[in-house]
């Protein structure tokens, strides 16, 4: 049983107790993510993460790891487009002992300005690092041109706002964002909810404050891009829209994507990797989100192979619209079932379920509920989703020596310089 709390300071907490584990896990999410940053300084909230857990509560950074080491606790903190997040996981009899030290962090942390140069470091070093992770960062750039700003941005920032940051833009937004109205927490496996309820209470009493949500500015960009890169590869990125997770057919289109590229029997690979031998790695995901969901492409190729390796990965994804086959939906059926359940095995990932689900649904599920869910879907449902799934425009980035095709804009570098 789920339980849901709203505390007296507005932070609302979700508890699944699991008894037959050992260990609890933290999900904490707070009002600070990249969406937030003014839109020529970002990389404020980049910085922000990397120093949350550089001391709290009057601890500098080495007595604060020296205490989460003693108990086990453990923890990472990082930024997403609309939330900062502190996870950690522990044994549940040290669990209120590592929400005092996270509650710390989250209300006093010390964000010390001797550590900012090393920040700032780490923060350019990830920059750099880009071109080693080419599908990573071709998938950026989807994202940058499919989604509207500001849920479009990285989580690198731009170098050159990183370079001059000061810190009183860093506690600015530490002050802005880590409010607990807004603020969602995760706890997940060895946990007595009433006992947790009262002690965060009493850890929480006296925070305050809250945080507007940030909004669209303008209409995405879309298109077609190419990041030229001298390299003996070309990735391909796609992105299109998908129905927002609240929508009655996100559990269908969680299954159809699986049947066009969630796995090695998936569509993309049989038809793009294994028959024509085209590229190394293709793939295709769904992300539901609050408002509208995006079904995301990846593929690995060679120059000479990029125009064909695009041309029959869009086949496959209008051949969608014909329908499916038994085979092809039991064993997305069994393969999507599978998944939900090893997710729900590992705390930390139950931990995040419950704060993703009430964000985007305004309710956590079970892991019952989710099996439910799919189980309950029938081959004629999804085929007739699939006979009337509107085709949507798709943005393509690729990232290589030339562009695989016609009508491909120059694309700007990823974390560009901008103008202050």
């Amino acid at each position: 049983m789920i339980h849901t709390r709203v505390l007296d300071c507005g932070l609302t907490v979700l508890v699944e107790p699991i008894t037959s584990v050992e260990s609890c896990s933290i999900h904490w999410l707070t009002p600070a993510g990249t969406a937030y940053d003014p839109v020529e300084r970002m990389g404020i909230s980049t910085i922000l993460s990397e120093m949350l857990l550089r001391g709290a509560g009057g601890r500098d950074s080495r007595q604060l790891s020296e205490d989460m080491d003693r108990i086990g606790l453990e923890r990472d903190s990082g930024i997403s487009q609309r939330h900062a997040w502190l996870v950690g996981s522990a044994l549940g009899k040290h669990l209120e002992t590592s929400l005092a030290l996270f509650t710390d962090v989250i209300r006093a942390a010390e964000l010390p300005e001797a550590s900012l140069g090393a920040c700032q470091s780490l923060a350019e070093q990830s920059i750099e690092s880009l071109e080693d992770e080419p599908q990573h960062e071709v998938m950026l750039h989807v994202r940058r041109r499919h989604n509207r700003a500001p849920f479009n941005r990285s989580n690198y920032g731009y170098l050159d706002v990183i370079q001059n940051l000061s810190m009183q833009e860093v506690r600015s937004a530490w002050q802005q964002g880590f409010v607990p109205g807004g603020s969602l927490l995760g706890l997940a496996g060895n946990v007595d909810p009433d006992a947790v309820i009262r002690r965060l209470e009493g850890l929480l009493a006296g925070w305050s404050g809250s945080r507007k949500e940030p909004e669209a500015i303008e209409d995405a960009k879309g298109g077609k891009g190419h990041l030229m890169r001298e390299s003996a590869q070309l990735h391909l990125g796609m992105g299109w829209a998908g129905p927002g997770s609240e929508h009655e057919d996100s559990i269908l289109e969680r299954l159809a994507v699986r049947i066009l590229g969630g796995s090695s029997s998936g569509r993309l690979f049989t038809e793009v990797r294994q028959r024509r031998s085209l590229c190394y790695s293709v793939s295709a995901a769904y992300r539901g989100r609050r408002e509208e969901g995006v079904v995301s492409l990846y593929a690995g190729t060679t120059p000479e192979r990029a125009a064909e390796t695009l041309a029959i990965c869009e086949q496959e994804i209008d051949r969608m619209q014909e329908g499916v086959d038994q085979e092809e939906f039991d064993r997305a059926k069994v393969g999507l079932r599978g998944s939900t359940v090893f997710g729900g095995e590992r705390m930390p990932a139950r931990a995040a379920a419950l704060v993703n689900d009430q964000y985007t649904l305004g309710e956590a599920r079970s892991m019952e509920e989710r099996l439910a869910e799919i189980d309950q879907v029938d081959l004629d449902q999804l085929n007739a989703y699939l006979s009337r799934r509107t085709p949507s425009d798709r943005t393509i980035v690729a990232v290589g020596p030339e562009p695989p095709g016609e009508g491909f804009e120059a694309e700007e570098p990823l974390c560009r310089a901008v103008s202050v």
